[in-house]
């Protein structure tokens, strides 16, 4: 038996299964694809990440956002700025 059914391993289902089993739930994560991440999934291919899906781009100005996150990944600093 479960608490929560989460439908999708990307970076909101990832999130809510980590946050609701931390907080006592039981869930169960149904993915279509074999691994998590969704879109932003990458892979380890001799000693190099590569961006299985191509590279994505994490914004936020909130702090608080930007050190939750750190704590599942190490981010390069890239600021998108186009010409014009």
């Amino acid at each position: 038996m479960y608490d929560i059914l989460i439908v999708g391993a990307g970076p909101y289902g990832s999130t809510v299964a980590y946050e609701a089993k931390k907080r006592g739930l039981k869930c169960l994560v149904v993915e279509k694809r074999d691994h998590i991440g969704g879109n932003i999934y990458t892979k380890n291919i001799n000693g190099i990440n590569v961006h299985y899906y191509g590279a994505h781009i994490f914004h936020t100005s909130n702090k608080e956002i930007w050190n939750y996150v750190n704590q599942f990944a190490e981010f390069n600093h890239y600021i998108n700025s186009p010409p014009g």
